[in-house]
C-alpha cells in the first residue's frame, strides 16, 4: 500500500509464466469485484467506489529496501514510474485500465486491447504508445452450448466502464476507434473524426471516442494533441 494506491508485482521473486496476462486478468477481476461491492454499497445507501489501474512490463530493481528500523520488499525504477503515470493518465481518456506497449504485446494472445494513442505522460518527454485493457478473448474451440457465468470469456456481456454491455457491441465500437486513432496518429484528424463519431453512435458511453472527438476539433496550436501526440495533463 502506498497512500491510497496498491502496487502489485508479478514475475518476482520467482519467475511466472505469462505474467503479463496474469496482471491483466487480475485487473479485470478487480473490476468485476468492485461492481459487486458497489451493489452492496447501494443497498446500504453508501457512495459508489471507483479505481484506475496502470500496468507496465519492464526491468526494474526489486528487493528489500529501507534501514534497520523499517524494510519493505518493493520495486524501483523508471518502469515503476511509468505504471504510475499510466494510472493517472486514465483520467484523460476516461478509461479504467491503461497498459504499456510491452504489456499489451505480452498478453495479446489472451486479451483484447485498444490502442488509445501515442502520448507523453507527465514528467516525461518520450512518446509512448498506450493501450486500454478491454476483455478476455473467447477461445476458438469453445462449445456454444456450455453454460456461462456473467463476465466470463463465454458471456455475451462484458464490463465496459462499470456497466454490462454486449461483447460484440464493444468490439465494433473499438474497431471504429482503432481506424480513427490510426489516422489521428498519422496527423489526419479530419479523416479520423468520422470514425470516432461512428464509434460513439455504436456505443454512446465510449469515453475515449468522446475525448478524441474533442481532440480532433481542438485548435491546431493546442499542445494537447499536436502532431498526433497526446500530452497528458499533470
Amino acid at each position: 500500500f502506498i497512500g491510497d494506491c496498491i502496487m502489485a508485482l508479478w514475475n518476482v521473486p520467482t519467475r511466472v509464466q505469462g505474467h503479463q496476462a496474469s496482471a491483466c486478468r487480475a485487473a479485470l477481476r478487480m473490476q468485476a469485484g468492485l461492481v459487486k461491492l458497489n451493489e452492496r454499497q447501494s443497498m446500504d445507501a453508501q457512495p459508489e467506489l471507483r479505481f484506475r489501474m496502470g500496468i507496465n512490463t519492464d526491468r526494474v530493481l526489486v528487493g528489500n529496501y529501507g534501514c534497520d528500523h523499517r524494510i519493505s520488499y518493493t520495486a524501483l525504477g523508471d518502469g515503476v514510474n511509468l505504471a504510475s503515470r499510466l494510472e493517472t493518465s486514465n483520467k484523460f481518456f476516461g478509461t479504467t485500465v491503461m497498459v504499456s506497449e510491452s504489456t499489451a504485446e505480452g498478453a495479446a494472445v489472451e486479451f483484447h486491447f485498444r490502442t488509445l494513442g501515442r502520448v507523453v505522460v507527465p514528467g516525461k518527454v518520450e512518446v509512448v504508445t498506450v493501450f486500454e485493457l478491454l476483455l478476455e478473448r473467447v477461445p476458438v474451440a469453445e462449445n456454444p452450448e456450455t453454460p456461462v457465468t456473467l463476465g466470463s470469456v463465454s458471456d455475451p456481456l462484458v464490463l465496459h466502464y462499470w456497466q454490462w454491455v454486449r461483447r460484440d457491441v464493444v468490439l465494433r465500437a473499438v474497431d471504429c476507434y482503432e481506424k480513427g486513432i490510426g489516422l489521428f496518429i498519422a496527423g489526419d484528424a479530419a479523416s479520423a473524426l468520422p470514425w470516432f463519431e461512428e464509434a460513439l453512435a455504436i456505443l454512446p458511453m465510449d469515453y475515449p471516442s468522446r475525448k478524441l472527438v474533442e481532440c480532433c476539433g481542438a485548435n491546431e496550436s493546442d499542445s494537447t494533441s499536436r502532431d498526433g501526440v497526446l500530452r497528458m495533463p499533470k
